[in-house]
């Protein structure tokens, strides 16, 4: 039984943050120990003293930490002092492992109306979307600007203040599930649940994912970014350290051996797609079109395979937490 919520975290005003707590209910619900959750979302220094300082005065039988909308930062050792079982749900290795943002995008994703499979309409090598200015993005975008390349693409970064780095000429609007929708925190629309502009997601060969952690095997963190080219059936790489792994192990298929016919350049390393990028703007319209359709079985595959993995997410959810 769920006693005690400890969440600074999105307001449950937002549809994506009412989702997190039903999935973490009903997981929970099956355990008949007294419990108290301690959601990652926004949890700070700060906040960790004040959690402390409260649990001091609750009784309780076991402590259960939540990673869902944001990677995880309470670790069981910090509440070592309290003497009972921590579990750790959402994105921790381990046995409660639920992958939230799967779930998510299943339930919210604006799915595409149009054919994103016709190679006729690509005429451009890459697209790379960047919202939150993260140490990473700005280093990779920094990386095509060096090579010349930023506008051989479809590239946006966000900045600090009010207007973008670079914006998209043409653009889709905003997303009120999550907070900061709007431009006014980084000059660019939070549009976490669609492809954006029909127009700009028909002309890319190749996406490029800059997820929200850099290093996925360190951080066992993914967002909603790496399944819009999957849902989009496009080719894609991500700027992240252990993508290609995390893919993998859920049964995806990965593109990083995919362009040994005009680079040797090792694609699984987040380092070398910015210089891979620039031999791919260096091909014509027509590689773009044959190389999609050499791509194409298993851009299908990974599209039929997303319905498979959200199943087996929704299996974990429903099965629920063992005590």
């Amino acid at each position: 039984m769920i006693t005690h919520r400890f969440d600074q975290g999105w307001g449950p005003q937002y549809a994506i943050k009412q989702f997190e707590q039903q999935l973490v209910d009903q997981y929970v619900s099956k355990c008949h120990l007294d419990t108290v959750l301690i959601n990652s979302t926004w949890y700070s220094q700060d906040y960790h003293l004040q959690v402390m300082d409260a649990l001091t005065g609750i009784k309780f039988d076991q402590i259960v930490l939540i990673s869902m909308i944001d990677a995880a930062i309470p670790k069981k050792q910090w509440y070592q002092e309290f003497g009972c079982v921590v579990r750790e749900i959402g994105y921790y290795p381990g046995t409660d492992f639920i992958d939230f943002w799967t779930l998510a995008v299943d339930k919210y994703f604006e799915r595409p109306t149009f054919d994103c499979t016709d190679p006729l309409t690509i005429d451009t090598a890459y697209m790379c979307l960047n919202r939150k200015p993260h140490w990473h993005r700005k280093k990779f975008y920094n990386q095509l600007v060096d090579l010349g390349i930023v506008e051989h693409g479809l590239v946006s970064l966000g900045n600090d203040h009010l207007l973008a780095a670079k914006a998209l000429p043409v653009d889709a609007g905003h997303c009120v599930l999550a907070p900061n929708w709007g431009t006014e925190q980084y000059g660019i629309p939070n549009d976490i649940m669609s492809l954006g502009h029909t127009m700009n997601w028909n002309r890319i060969f190749l996406n490029v994912v800059t997820e929200t952690q850099y290093d996925i095997a360190k951080s066992y963190f993914v967002s909603e970014k790496i399944y819009k080219p999957i849902l989009g059936m496009k080719p894609f790489l991500v700027v992240a350290h252990g993508a290609d792994d995390w893919l993998s192990q859920r049964g995806f298929e990965t593109y990083s051996a995919d362009f040994k016919d005009i680079s040797d350049l090792d694609l699984s390393q987040p380092d070398n797609i910015a210089p891979f990028l620039a031999c791919l703007c260096n091909q014509d319209r027509r590689y773009f079109q044959h190389k999609y359709l050499a791509l194409k079985s298993k851009i299908i595959y990974n599209y039929t395979h997303f319905a498979e993995y959200v199943q087996q997410q929704k299996n974990i959810v429903e099965q629920g937490m063992s005590c």
